[in-house]
């Protein structure tokens, strides 16, 4: 008995740790949120949305927990440089996705109280059509391009 249950505990762990990547609000699926570790007060945060719901969902901005509002923003190469436009409300279609993805979209911050370093966590609220979301941010290495457990299923 001991050993089924020593098992039973081992197999539901991994399952119970990775649903701390996932966050959902009116039919609205928040997959694996991240951003990069910084040195200063402006982060990047990236994140994949999932509408299982039966309206489009719109994703309207951002905020931490202590009031530092973030804004979508989208990017263009201008002049050989990347370039952060602020965009409106994006709507989520019933039944698809988008992805906030480094150099296409993202949600930005800027003065944040301290640099983020890797292997923290930073604490949003994210503001959509269906509600607030509270959603807990990994941060990843200053150069990561994704997500560090981008590409499991859930």
């Amino acid at each position: 008995m001991k050993h089924l249950l020593l098992a039973t505990a081992l197999l539901t762990t991994p399952l119970a740790a990775e649903e701390t990547h996932l966050f959902e609000v009116g039919g609205l699926e928040v997959l694996h949120p991240w951003t990069n570790a910084t040195t200063h007060d402006h982060a990047l945060l990236y994140m994949e949305l999932h509408n299982e719901g039966d309206a489009p969902v719109e994703i309207i901005s951002a905020r931490t927990e202590d009031g530092v509002n973030g804004q979508l923003v989208g990017f263009r190469m201008a002049d050989g440089a990347m370039v952060a436009d602020p965009l409106p409300p994006i709507p989520v279609a019933p039944g698809t996705e988008l992805a906030l993805e480094p150099d296409v979209i993202a949600i930005s911050f800027d003065g944040l109280p301290a640099p983020l370093e890797e292997g923290d966590h930073l604490e949003i609220i994210l503001e959509t059509s269906a509600g607030e979301l509270a959603v807990e941010v990994a941060v990843e290495a200053a150069d990561a391009r994704q997500h560090s457990h981008a590409g499991h299923s859930h």
